[in-house]
């Protein structure tokens, strides 16, 4: 590839030219690109919801940095190795920086073993109780090197160091070969523990003391083959554990598997080191330091930084949650006085969230009663005499007066935050009752007005209600059928009998809803007073135009269809206001004819000439009126109103009487239409016995 770099391995890190970038290559690896490099670390994945890219290119600058300083400690090991023998170190100098590196390595076992023992009863690890109890007994045995360095002969001084490291490196390799386990809560675990680890290190050190004097050398140097074989095998066991180390953060990736994972890389290179003495012996505990720090460094990562930010990322999660609940969510101490309210509680007492802390609550709220009551003492009392003994007080609705004034309906929660048995706070819910309120007056309202178009409803039945059978003259037969499309209907019917003719009429009125129902109203109460002046049918529409025309609403007209039927002639006179024309069926000859006549709706002007035109029914024919809402056409390719009225008479039983006719008819027209009734519908029926 052009431009490439030689690549290297360490920890899965590659390195190449290119310009800054952060990115997903390949949906698996993060892809950096930062001054002429780009870095993959496989651990380090970025996943959907997780950690900005700012935080990703942090943690990817601390892996360089300390990747960096584990190559640089690799080369010096090299270098170590041909130089350090060579260097003059005086046995004063080496004996003075070897015990001040030894107490220090005793402080940091002493604090990863206390550490151990203070964090197990709230984590429960298994991990790191047998963690602190391994430090405890290397810090021990490490102890005993240190004192016995300071005596005259210090024989046993370097077995006791063998010894420990040889028990850390050990017990490292155990530890991280295993999964971490959680235990069962149980008295004395940690006592036991450390009383193992005592007990070993006592064993061990007797042994050493009892068996010092046996142990070989070579007569002419201070570190025998035995020796150096012991040191190179603890840096086997080092590496060991690295590697397992190395295998954790490659599948959690967490900063204190990279911590330990450097440490025992520092620890293997020193023991190699100590494995040659002399001045390599001085640059192997330098290393062994180093991995020491590591260790603190790792133990601080994960029992003080990965706790806080733990908590802070819950904080800041129930912060979220609790900001997002669309309630007021607010605690208080003891003593009334705010702890920490969210946005919402805060806008429902007119406070700022963070002005408002450590201020009392009930100085900023009091009860809007009819005399603008105030929050007293003995009610406090009372309030809190019931939360401490562990009592939800739980209010639905209750005015509160904030201090700029605002008086608003809240209901609210308190609930008791209890700690061994006494109260030290609660937490309020807070609740804006105001939309609630403003939803029930509406719904009270809706009822109301539903009770009166329900009222409204059944005197319009009750206007259009038909005459009883025995009151229809012997010549004629009627059926009516009139569907609404809401409450209260826009179309009406009527049919008067006198002393030899029926006259008939049906009308719709534009628009629907309550106005047009008032204007039905009064139609139909002026069409029965106007039957009486005579039966032709343009008289009825003259008088109704001239009343519609100066009574009604200029965007308003009506149209409509009248006739008046002869018994002794048995003519049927009709005249059309704009309206459908009727449908005739002739039953001789089977088939449907179309009444129209001139007209327009009523209301448009103030005078038209109607004109009345008449045919003779035979025995068995009918007419049959209707509103638009019956046929109105939904599609394009719908056939003509009157064809589809006259295929669904087709359909019809016409042996039955008028008013099934009518109401077969009906559903005939619904089941070829299909649709969802937007208008009125009105059916009338006149057949001639």
């Amino acid at each position: 590839m052009r431009g490439k770099w030689p690549q290297t391995w360490l920890g899965s890190l590659f390195i190449r030219r290119g310009s800054f970038f952060i990115g997903q290559p390949n949906g698996r690896d993060v892809h950096i690109r930062w001054r002429g490099a780009v870095w993959y670390n496989k651990p380090y994945r970025m996943k959907s919801g997780g950690s900005s890219l700012v935080n990703e290119y942090g943690r990817y600058r601390l892996v360089r940095l300390h990747s960096a300083m584990a190559v640089l400690a690799a080369g010096m090991f090299g270098l170590l190795l041909f130089a350090a023998g060579r260097l003059p170190v005086s046995p004063g100098f080496y004996h003075s920086i070897h015990l001040a590196l030894g107490l220090a390595v005793v402080v940091v076992c002493w604090l990863v073993a206390v550490q151990g023992w203070a964090v197990f009863p709230h984590t429960l690890s298994l991990e790191r109780l047998m963690m602190g109890a391994l430090f405890f007994s290397s810090g021990l045995l490490f102890s005993l090197h240190v004192v016995l360095s300071f005596a005259s002969d210090g024989a046993e001084a370097p077995l006791f160091s063998l010894a420990a490291r040889l028990t850390l490196a050990w017990g490292l390799l155990f530890l991280f070969s295993r999964r971490d386990e959680v235990m069962e809560r149980r008295s004395g675990q940690r006592w036991q523990a450390f009383f193992a680890a005592f007990a070993y290190a006592a064993v061990v050190g007797l042994f050493i003391h009892w068996t010092a004097p046996l142990w070989p050398g070579d007569g002419t140097s201070r570190w025998p083959l035995w020796w150096k074989a012991g040191e190179g095998m603890i840096g086997l066991l080092d590496a060991g554990a690295a590697l397992l180390v190395w295998r954790r953060w490659r599948q959690g990736s967490s900063r204190s598997s990279l911590y330990w994972l450097l440490a025992l890389w520092w620890f293997a290179l020193g023991q190699w080191l100590l494995m040659f003495g002399g001045g390599h012996a001085l640059w192997g505990q330098l290393y062994e330091m180093a991995g020491f720090l590591y260790i603190v460094r790792a133990m601080y990562v994960e029992t003080v930084e990965k706790p806080y930010v733990e908590l802070k990322q819950h904080e800041q999660q129930l912060e979220m949650m609790a900001n997002a609940l669309g309630e007021g969510l607010m605690m208080l101490n003891r003593d009334g006085r705010i702890v920490w309210m969210n946005p919402e509680a805060g806008r429902l007492l007119g406070l700022d969230p963070e002005e408002a802390k450590g201020k009392p609550l009930f100085s900023f709220v009091s009860l809007a009663g009819p005399d603008g009551d105030k929050w007293d003492w003995k009610q406090l009392r009372r309030v809190v005499k019931r939360l401490k003994s562990g009592e939800v007080i739980r209010v639905e609705e209750e005015p509160f007066r904030r201090h700029d004034g605002v008086c608003l309906p809240v209901g609210y929660t308190l609930a008791p935050v209890m700690e061994n048995g006494a109260l030290t706070g609660l937490v309020a819910v807070l609740r804006d009752m105001t939309e609630k309120k403003e939803k029930e007056r509406l719904e009270r309202e809706r009822e109301q007005l539903d009770f009166e178009l329900s009222l409204a409803a059944n005197m319009q039945r009750a206007l259009l209600q038909t005459s009883s059978k025995a009151d229809l003259p012997s010549y004629v037969d009627i059926g009516v059928l009139s569907v609404p499309a809401r409450v209260l209907s826009g179309d009406f019917y009527h049919f008067a009998v006198h002393q030899t003719s029926v006259s008939v009429g049906i009308a719709d009125v534009s628009g629907k809803g309550i106005p047009a129902a008032m204007l039905m109203t009064l139609m139909k109460f002026i069409l029965d007073r106007t039957v009486h002046y005579g039966t032709q049918p343009h008289v009825y529409l003259d008088l109704l135009n001239r009343f519609a025309y100066d009574y009604t609403e200029p965007s308003m007209f009506v149209t409509m269809f009248v006739g008046n039927y002869n018994e002794k002639t048995h003519t049927f006179s009709y005249a059309c206001a704009g309206h459908e024309p009727a449908l005739w069926y002739r039953a001789k000859t089977k088939q449907c004819v179309p009444l129209g006549a001139k007209g327009c709706a009523l209301g448009l002007f103030p005078q038209f000439s109607f004109e009345t035109k008449s045919v003779v029914l035979e025995p068995g024919d009918f007419v049959l009126l209707y509103t638009d809402g019956v046929t109105e056409k939904r599609t394009e390719e719908a056939d003509d109103d009157f064809s589809v009225l006259a295929a669904m008479v087709a359909r019809v039983n016409l042996d039955q009487p008028a008013p099934e006719i009518v109401r077969e008819l009906y559903e005939h027209i619904q089941a070829y239409h299909q649709y969802e009734q937007k208008d009125d519908q009105t059916l009338l029926l006149l057949r001639r016995r």
